[in-house]
Protein backbone atom coordinates (compact mmCIF):
# COMPACT_ATOMS: atom_id res chain seq x y z
CA UNK A 1 0.00 0.00 0.00
CA UNK A 2 1.26 3.49 -0.87
CA UNK A 3 1.59 5.82 2.07
CA UNK A 4 0.26 9.35 1.51
CA UNK A 5 0.84 12.44 3.62
CA UNK A 6 -2.86 13.25 3.97
CA UNK A 7 -3.47 9.72 5.25
CA UNK A 8 -0.76 10.08 7.88
CA UNK A 9 -2.10 13.46 9.01
CA UNK A 10 -5.67 12.20 9.11
CA UNK A 11 -4.80 9.02 11.00
CA UNK A 12 -2.57 10.90 13.43
CA UNK A 13 -5.34 13.36 14.26
CA UNK A 14 -7.87 10.53 14.58
CA UNK A 15 -5.62 8.58 16.92
CA UNK A 16 -4.99 11.62 19.10
CA UNK A 17 -8.71 12.45 19.35
CA UNK A 18 -9.80 8.86 19.86
CA UNK A 19 -7.43 8.33 22.78
CA UNK A 20 -7.43 11.84 24.17
CA UNK A 21 -6.90 10.75 27.78
CA UNK A 22 -3.98 8.47 26.99
CA UNK A 23 -2.47 11.05 24.64
CA UNK A 24 -2.72 13.65 27.37
CA UNK A 25 -1.12 11.28 29.88
CA UNK A 26 1.75 10.58 27.49
CA UNK A 27 2.34 14.27 26.86
CA UNK A 28 2.34 14.97 30.60
CA UNK A 29 4.83 12.14 31.12
CA UNK A 30 7.11 13.60 28.48
CA UNK A 31 6.69 17.10 29.91
CA UNK A 32 7.60 16.03 33.47
CA UNK A 33 10.56 13.97 32.31
CA UNK A 34 11.94 16.71 30.04
CA UNK A 35 11.39 19.34 32.73
CA UNK A 36 13.67 17.38 35.04
CA UNK A 37 16.19 16.77 32.27
CA UNK A 38 16.14 20.46 31.25
CA UNK A 39 16.51 21.60 34.86
CA UNK A 40 19.49 19.27 35.32
CA UNK A 41 21.16 20.56 32.14
CA UNK A 42 20.62 24.20 33.10
CA UNK A 43 21.92 23.57 36.61
CA UNK A 44 25.07 22.05 35.13
CA UNK A 45 25.58 25.09 32.89
CA UNK A 46 24.93 27.47 35.77
CA UNK A 47 27.41 25.68 38.02
CA UNK A 48 30.04 25.82 35.26
CA UNK A 49 29.56 29.60 34.98
CA UNK A 50 29.68 29.97 38.76
CA UNK A 51 32.93 28.02 38.72
CA UNK A 52 34.42 30.38 36.12
CA UNK A 53 33.40 33.43 38.11
CA UNK A 54 34.74 31.94 41.33
CA UNK A 55 38.10 31.34 39.70
CA UNK A 56 38.08 34.86 38.27
CA UNK A 57 37.61 36.37 41.73
CA UNK A 58 40.56 34.54 43.29
CA UNK A 59 43.43 36.76 44.33
CA UNK A 60 46.92 35.73 45.41
CA UNK A 61 49.13 38.09 47.40
CA UNK A 62 52.92 37.94 47.37
CA UNK A 63 54.25 39.68 50.50
CA UNK A 64 57.80 40.94 50.34
CA UNK A 65 60.05 41.22 53.35
CA UNK A 66 60.14 44.69 54.86
CA UNK A 67 63.91 44.87 54.22
CA UNK A 68 63.77 43.39 50.72
CA UNK A 69 66.01 45.19 48.28
CA UNK A 70 64.64 46.99 45.27
CA UNK A 71 66.35 44.46 43.00
CA UNK A 72 64.51 41.63 44.75
CA UNK A 73 61.18 43.46 44.46
CA UNK A 74 61.79 44.12 40.75
CA UNK A 75 62.80 40.48 40.16
CA UNK A 76 59.53 39.25 41.66
CA UNK A 77 57.62 41.76 39.54
CA UNK A 78 59.32 40.54 36.36
CA UNK A 79 58.62 36.92 37.23
CA UNK A 80 54.94 37.74 37.71
CA UNK A 81 54.77 39.61 34.40
CA UNK A 82 56.33 36.65 32.59
CA UNK A 83 54.04 34.06 34.18
CA UNK A 84 51.47 32.92 31.56
CA UNK A 85 48.78 32.38 34.21
CA UNK A 86 48.94 35.92 35.60
CA UNK A 87 46.36 38.33 34.22
CA UNK A 88 47.01 41.43 36.29
CA UNK A 89 49.36 42.53 39.07
CA UNK A 90 49.14 45.48 41.42
CA UNK A 91 52.15 46.56 43.49
CA UNK A 92 51.70 48.21 46.89
CA UNK A 93 54.77 50.12 48.05
CA UNK A 94 55.49 50.85 51.71
CA UNK A 95 53.14 53.84 51.91
CA UNK A 96 50.26 52.09 50.08
CA UNK A 97 50.72 48.92 52.14
CA UNK A 98 50.78 50.95 55.37
CA UNK A 99 47.58 52.76 54.37
CA UNK A 100 45.83 49.46 53.64
CA UNK A 101 47.12 48.04 56.94
CA UNK A 102 45.66 50.99 58.85
CA UNK A 103 42.32 50.59 57.08
CA UNK A 104 42.15 46.90 57.92
CA UNK A 105 42.79 47.47 61.64
CA UNK A 106 41.13 50.86 62.06
CA UNK A 107 39.10 49.53 65.00
CA UNK A 108 42.16 48.10 66.77
CA UNK A 109 44.49 51.05 67.50
CA UNK A 110 47.11 48.92 69.25
CA UNK A 111 47.65 46.90 66.06
CA UNK A 112 47.17 49.82 63.67
CA UNK A 113 49.91 51.81 65.42
CA UNK A 114 52.33 48.90 65.70
CA UNK A 115 53.97 49.60 62.35
CA UNK A 116 55.44 52.54 60.54
CA UNK A 117 55.50 52.88 56.72
CA UNK A 118 59.12 51.66 56.38
CA UNK A 119 58.31 48.61 58.53
CA UNK A 120 55.26 47.63 56.48
CA UNK A 121 56.10 44.94 53.92
CA UNK A 122 55.35 45.72 50.31
CA UNK A 123 53.26 43.27 48.30
CA UNK A 124 52.03 42.23 44.90
CA UNK A 125 48.32 41.53 44.46
CA UNK A 126 47.94 39.00 41.67
CA UNK A 127 44.85 38.17 39.62
CA UNK A 128 45.08 34.92 37.66
CA UNK A 129 43.62 34.00 34.26
CA UNK A 130 42.77 30.41 35.09
CA UNK A 131 42.84 30.08 38.86
CA UNK A 132 42.29 26.37 39.31
CA UNK A 133 43.86 24.47 42.18
CA UNK A 134 46.95 23.35 40.24
CA UNK A 135 47.70 26.88 39.02
CA UNK A 136 47.21 28.51 42.43
CA UNK A 137 49.35 25.90 44.17
CA UNK A 138 52.09 26.12 41.50
CA UNK A 139 52.20 29.92 41.83
CA UNK A 140 52.53 29.61 45.60
CA UNK A 141 55.35 27.05 45.34
CA UNK A 142 57.21 29.11 42.74
CA UNK A 143 57.20 32.51 44.42
CA UNK A 144 57.53 31.52 48.07
CA UNK A 145 61.11 30.42 47.31
CA UNK A 146 62.24 33.65 45.64
CA UNK A 147 64.70 35.94 47.47
CA UNK A 148 63.02 38.75 49.38
CA UNK A 149 59.61 37.03 49.53
CA UNK A 150 58.20 36.79 53.05
CA UNK A 151 54.96 34.90 52.35
CA UNK A 152 52.59 33.98 49.53
CA UNK A 153 48.92 33.96 50.49
CA UNK A 154 47.10 31.69 48.05
CA UNK A 155 43.66 30.20 48.83
CA UNK A 156 44.65 26.73 47.57
CA UNK A 157 42.52 24.82 50.08
CA UNK A 158 39.45 26.99 49.43
CA UNK A 159 39.85 26.53 45.67
CA UNK A 160 40.19 22.77 46.08
CA UNK A 161 37.05 22.53 48.23
CA UNK A 162 35.04 24.69 45.82
CA UNK A 163 36.21 22.73 42.78
CA UNK A 164 35.25 19.46 44.48
CA UNK A 165 31.79 20.89 45.24
CA UNK A 166 31.33 22.05 41.65
CA UNK A 167 32.47 18.68 40.31
CA UNK A 168 30.14 16.68 42.57
CA UNK A 169 27.16 18.89 41.75
CA UNK A 170 27.81 18.75 38.00
CA UNK A 171 28.16 14.97 38.07
CA UNK A 172 24.98 14.68 40.14
CA UNK A 173 23.07 16.82 37.63
CA UNK A 174 24.37 14.69 34.77
CA UNK A 175 23.39 11.44 36.50
CA UNK A 176 19.90 12.83 37.23
CA UNK A 177 19.48 13.79 33.57
CA UNK A 178 20.52 10.33 32.35
CA UNK A 179 18.36 8.44 34.88
CA UNK A 180 15.31 10.61 34.29
CA UNK A 181 15.78 10.39 30.52
CA UNK A 182 15.91 6.58 30.63
CA UNK A 183 12.94 6.38 32.98
CA UNK A 184 10.91 8.71 30.79
CA UNK A 185 11.58 6.55 27.75
CA UNK A 186 10.21 3.49 29.56
CA UNK A 187 7.12 5.40 30.72
CA UNK A 188 6.48 6.76 27.25
CA UNK A 189 6.79 3.35 25.61
CA UNK A 190 4.35 1.88 28.13
CA UNK A 191 1.89 4.74 27.64
CA UNK A 192 1.92 4.31 23.88
CA UNK A 193 1.63 0.52 24.20
CA UNK A 194 -1.52 1.00 26.25
CA UNK A 195 -2.92 3.28 23.56
CA UNK A 196 -2.08 0.79 20.84
CA UNK A 197 -3.44 -2.16 22.80
CA UNK A 198 -6.86 -0.55 22.56
CA UNK A 199 -6.48 -0.60 18.75
CA UNK A 200 -4.91 -4.03 18.33
CA UNK A 201 -7.99 -5.32 16.45
CA UNK A 202 -7.76 -2.45 14.02
CA UNK A 203 -4.09 -3.23 13.41
CA UNK A 204 -4.88 -6.92 12.86
CA UNK A 205 -7.53 -6.04 10.26
CA UNK A 206 -5.11 -3.72 8.44
CA UNK A 207 -2.52 -6.49 8.34
CA UNK A 208 -5.07 -8.96 6.96
CA UNK A 209 -5.99 -6.64 4.09
CA UNK A 210 -2.37 -6.30 3.02
CA UNK A 211 -1.04 -3.27 4.91
CA UNK A 212 2.75 -3.31 5.43
CA UNK A 213 4.34 -2.87 8.83
CA UNK A 214 5.57 0.62 7.93
CA UNK A 215 2.16 1.61 6.58
CA UNK A 216 0.73 0.80 10.02
CA UNK A 217 3.68 2.04 12.06
CA UNK A 218 4.21 5.52 10.57
CA UNK A 219 0.89 7.09 11.72
CA UNK A 220 1.66 5.91 15.25
CA UNK A 221 5.17 7.32 14.99
CA UNK A 222 3.71 10.61 13.80
CA UNK A 223 1.40 10.52 16.80
CA UNK A 224 4.40 9.97 19.05
CA UNK A 225 6.19 12.86 17.33
CA UNK A 226 3.30 15.22 18.04
CA UNK A 227 3.06 14.06 21.64
CA UNK A 228 6.82 14.45 22.09
CA UNK A 229 6.89 17.98 20.67
CA UNK A 230 3.87 19.12 22.68
CA UNK A 231 5.28 17.52 25.83
CA UNK A 232 8.67 19.16 25.30
CA UNK A 233 6.96 22.54 24.76
CA UNK A 234 5.25 22.20 28.15
CA UNK A 235 8.58 21.11 29.66
CA UNK A 236 10.39 24.13 28.21
CA UNK A 237 7.73 26.47 29.58
CA UNK A 238 8.03 24.86 33.01
CA UNK A 239 11.82 25.11 33.00
CA UNK A 240 11.63 28.79 31.98
CA UNK A 241 9.16 29.47 34.79
CA UNK A 242 11.38 27.68 37.32
CA UNK A 243 14.36 29.74 36.13
CA UNK A 244 12.49 33.00 36.70
CA UNK A 245 11.08 31.86 40.03
CA UNK A 246 13.88 29.89 41.70
CA UNK A 247 17.08 31.43 40.32
CA UNK A 248 16.94 34.68 42.34
CA UNK A 249 16.32 32.67 45.52
CA UNK A 250 19.27 30.36 44.87
CA UNK A 251 21.67 33.19 44.06
CA UNK A 252 20.67 35.13 47.18
CA UNK A 253 21.53 32.07 49.26
CA UNK A 254 25.25 32.47 48.51
CA UNK A 255 27.71 29.61 48.92
CA UNK A 256 28.11 27.49 45.81
CA UNK A 257 25.34 29.53 44.17
CA UNK A 258 27.43 32.73 44.23
CA UNK A 259 27.82 33.83 40.63
CA UNK A 260 25.29 31.22 39.49
CA UNK A 261 23.80 32.54 36.28
CA UNK A 262 21.59 31.16 33.53
CA UNK A 263 21.00 33.53 30.64
CA UNK A 264 18.55 33.44 27.76
CA UNK A 265 21.11 31.80 25.45
CA UNK A 266 21.44 28.88 27.89
CA UNK A 267 17.68 28.51 28.03
CA UNK A 268 17.41 28.67 24.24
CA UNK A 269 20.09 26.02 23.74
CA UNK A 270 18.47 23.73 26.31
CA UNK A 271 15.10 24.26 24.61
CA UNK A 272 16.51 22.97 21.32
CA UNK A 273 17.84 19.90 23.13
CA UNK A 274 14.48 19.26 24.81
CA UNK A 275 12.51 19.63 21.57
CA UNK A 276 14.84 17.22 19.80
CA UNK A 277 14.76 14.79 22.72
CA UNK A 278 10.95 14.93 22.92
CA UNK A 279 10.57 14.31 19.19
CA UNK A 280 13.07 11.43 19.17
CA UNK A 281 11.64 9.80 22.29
CA UNK A 282 8.10 10.07 20.91
CA UNK A 283 9.04 8.57 17.55
CA UNK A 284 11.25 5.85 19.01
CA UNK A 285 8.77 4.97 21.75
CA UNK A 286 5.94 4.66 19.23
CA UNK A 287 8.04 2.54 16.88
CA UNK A 288 9.02 0.18 19.69
CA UNK A 289 5.49 0.02 21.05
CA UNK A 290 4.03 -0.69 17.62
CA UNK A 291 6.37 -3.59 16.91
CA UNK A 292 4.66 -5.80 19.47
CA UNK A 293 1.33 -5.61 17.65
CA UNK A 294 2.58 -6.06 14.08
CA UNK A 295 3.09 -9.82 14.24
CA UNK A 296 -0.27 -11.25 13.23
Amino acid sequence: MALKLDYVVRETGTNLRRNLTLSFATMITIAIALTLVGAALLMKQGVAKSNVRFHGDIQTIVYMKANASQDQVDAVGRSLDQNPHVQLTSYLDHDAAYKEFRELFFDQPAIANSLTPPDTPTSYKVKLKDANFEVVQALHDQFVKLPGVYEVVAPSDAVKRQEDSFSKFSNFALVVAVVVGGTSLVLIVNSIRIAMFARRREIEVMKLVGATNWFIRIPFMAEGLVQGILGSAVGIGTVAALRSWMLPTLVSGGGIWTGFHIDVADLRGTSYVLIGAGALVGIFGSAVAATRFLDV
